[in-house]
């Protein structure tokens, strides 16, 4: 089958990188095509995707742009696809104009919760368009009310996760505590909030690192202040954007989440499936469908700073629970394992192509 994914570009996001691997594990069984229309390529792709850049143009307005692009390119009819994969509210608008235009079968995905911070463009896309795909993608049972009171056709998909071969044992690990996401979306990450949280247990515990992996030199500036506000710049690191984020994960003993919103968090599933001991806010989507408070993870109250503070100085002060929990991660994810989710995206694909 002739399947095409497309979106803005391939830039370090969850959304990018959920794309690459799906595209990369579909290559095995369909002729896969990977679009853009904008610059920039952070994660790999196998040789046996075509990469098609659609680039160029004048337009300001990027979605304008991107539909003349796309529009163009398909008015050959032998590169259609069969099914036409997009990702991320502006780019999926931009897939169900043309995709409608040249009758061709359309998923589009969402990857964060709908009660995450908006715009009002995006809201009447999800609103007043999504209802023309073939099918709407969630990443939660969460959103499926949600989207289907729009009358769109949604399908919970659950993010794909490359489960580690093998996992560098717990007690080699440095003391360092990691987090993980754009820099720039430092209030919604809540990464502003974990320096202050973290600033006395570190004060404490000279051993311990806090770690950034991420970037964004806006946020960088921003967090780089408060790190020296608070007197913590020995013990905090910024790596920038990581490639290989399993090796930091590996060389690391705990992963915390702090963020507002998420929908289900790939750095979460990852930190789970690497063997962390995990910890995260209980916002309204996404952590709790990944951890059992106490068993493999720690679950807080949403927005509890207090009670945040309280478990990450249990997991920097008990090791033996510290360990029990990150033990308990890798077999707690397994469900949510690359070939498992290949295989969902299979049966909606055929689903739809009949």
């Amino acid at each position: 089958m002739k399947i095409h994914f497309v979106i803005p570009s391939l830039i370090g996001g969850g959304a990018e990188r959920v794309m690459s691997t799906i595209a990369n594990g579909l290559v095995n069984n369909h002729e896969v095509e990977l679009i853009t229309f904008h610059e920039g390529q952070d994660y790999e792709l196998s040789t046996n995707i075509n990469r098609v850049k659609l680039h160029g143009g004048n337009d300001k307005n990027q979605t304008i742009r991107s539909i003349k692009n796309l529009f163009t390119y398909y008015k050959q009819k032998k590169k259609r696809p069969d099914i036409l994969i997009s990702f991320l509210p502006s780019n999926n608008l931009t897939a169900i104009i043309v995709g409608k235009i040249y009758s061709i079968k359309l998923i589009i995905s969402e990857h964060t919760n709908h009660t995450a911070p908006s715009t009002r463009k995006k809201d009447i896309i999800r609103k007043y368009f999504y209802r023309f795909a073939d099918v709407t993608t969630v990443l939660t049972k969460f959103d499926k009310p949600y989207y289907e009171s729009f009358k769109a056709n949604v399908q919970v998909m659950p993010n794909p996760l490359i489960i580690p071969i093998e996992i560098k044992p717990f007690e080699e690990r440095k003391k360092n505590i990691l987090v993980v996401g754009s820099l720039n979306r430092y209030q919604n990450k809540g990464f502003d909030q974990i320096l202050h949280i973290l600033a006395p247990i570190l004060k404490k515990n000279k051993e311990w690192n806090l770690v950034f992996a991420g970037d964004g030199e806006k946020g960088l500036k921003v967090l780089q202040k408060i790190t020296a506000d608070l007197e913590i710049q020995q013990q905090v690191k910024f790596l920038g954007f990581v490639k290989s984020i399993d090796k930091i994960m590996q060389d690391s003993q705990i992963f915390a989440l702090p963020s507002k919103f998420e929908g289900l968090p790939m750095g979460l599933m990852e930190a789970l499936s690497n063997g962390m001991a995990c910890i995260s806010y209980d916002c309204n989507s996404g952590p709790s469908e990944l951890i059992q408070n106490y068993e493999n993870g720690l679950l807080i109250p949403d927005q509890d700073s207090k009670a945040m503070q309280e478990g990450l100085e249990l997991l920097v002060n008990d090791f033996d629970f510290r360990f029990k929990i990150a033990n308990n991660g890798p077999k707690s994810i397994s469900k949510y394992g690359l070939n498992a989710i290949l295989e969902k995206w299979e049966k909606l694909i055929l689903s739809i192509n009949k």
